[in-house]
């Protein structure tokens, strides 16, 4: 299991505007991010990294205890057969009780597969961009349709970046065009999927 720091949140998953308190008891965030961990390898997973705004201790060894953090958003990056998966949470507003739900979430997808549903486990989970390794600087990438929640909404707010962003465009920029074009294509597959 590897920290790292900060939060790297998947570009097609929105952001939980009105966060809960959970009522899960209480766990450490070492204590989840070990069991989180340890149900992620039962599942065959292997490379994990757990992203989170938690300031991390030197040589790996984790977070540092009793922080104070703005975004109790977590991340957990993997592969499954092979492939690159992700999965986060933020719906509730401690980081320990979003470690614990990502960690319910893989019992229950192990659940699936002891109980016959493993043809499901591919449309789970979402592919993720490789990260940086870890101690390498990051570049917070613009997400360019995190608030975007259905096949509507998401034409509209193409259109409106595709005018602003295109390098025909007064203020256009070649990269950041296709950025959100590689964004529209993800959430637009995702999106369909769903229907």
């Amino acid at each position: 299991m590897i920290f790292q720091e900060p939060l790297q949140w998947p570009n097609q998953q929105p952001r939980t505007k009105n966060q809960k308190r959970a009522n899960f008891a209480n766990h450490s965030i070492t204590k989840g991010s070990n069991e989180l961990t340890s149900e992620l390898k039962l599942l065959g997973a292997k490379n994990v990294i757990i992203t989170s705004d938690l300031r991390q201790k030197k040589d790996n060894m984790g977070p540092w205890a009793n922080q104070r953090i703005e975004d109790s958003g977590i991340a957990v990056y993997f592969e499954l057969n092979g492939e690159p998966k992700t999965m986060a949470c933020d719906k509730w507003d401690r980081i320990e009780h979003n470690i614990w739900a990502l960690c319910l979430s893989i019992k229950a997808i192990r659940g699936l597969e002891r109980w016959g549903g493993s043809e499901f486990l591919d449309g789970l989970f979402t592919g993720f961009k490789a990260l940086p390794a870890p101690g390498q600087e990051t570049k917070m990438q613009v997400r360019y349709f995190s608030e975007v929640t259905n096949l509507e909404h998401l034409q509209l707010k193409y259109k409106q970046l595709a005018k602003e962003l295109h390098p025909d465009a007064q203020d256009g920029d070649s990269e950041k065009f296709q950025e959100m074009m590689k964004q529209h294509k993800q959430l637009k597959e995702n999106l369909d999927r769903q229907q």
